[in-house]
């Protein structure tokens, strides 16, 4: 089964990969100052999160920005939705035990997410045309 672009329609690993070593080396500068256990805790989790969600949230993002005729809908909505989720599954899952600043830790995907999903969106939509 492949989407419309001819690739596995729920994971994209190499985005998955970039994402998680991308997240993971934030998040560990970001708990730095609590010390090499707890920074070292933080980026695991963030960096096999980011493996399987962010390589998962690419391809949602890929299959969204290619599902409406109007590419400003489709660029909306494949953002929103990619955002909302990344947003909300990275603070629960540094909310668990063993990060020591869970917010912090969440800015960077709240950061880096929607222009990150917006250029996907962009270089999807491109490849489709």
């Amino acid at each position: 089964m492949k989407n419309k672009l001819g690739n596995n329609p729920l994971f994209d690993p190499k985005m998955g990969l970039v994402g998680a070593l991308v997240l993971a080396t934030m998040v560990f500068a970001i708990n730095f100052d609590e010390g090499w256990k707890l920074a070292s805790t933080a980026a695991a989790k963030q960096g096999l999160y980011t493996f399987f969600a962010g390589g998962f949230m690419m391809r949602l993002v890929e299959n969204l920005s290619v599902k409406w005729e109007d590419k400003y809908v489709s660029y909306g909505v494949s953002v929103l939705v990619a955002t909302l989720i990344a947003v909300s599954l990275t603070y629960g899952l540094h909310s668990l035990k063993g990060t020591a600043k869970p917010l912090l830790s969440t800015i960077p995907t709240l950061i880096l997410g929607p222009p990150g999903f917006f250029w996907w969106a962009y270089k999807k939509r491109q490849q489709l045309a």
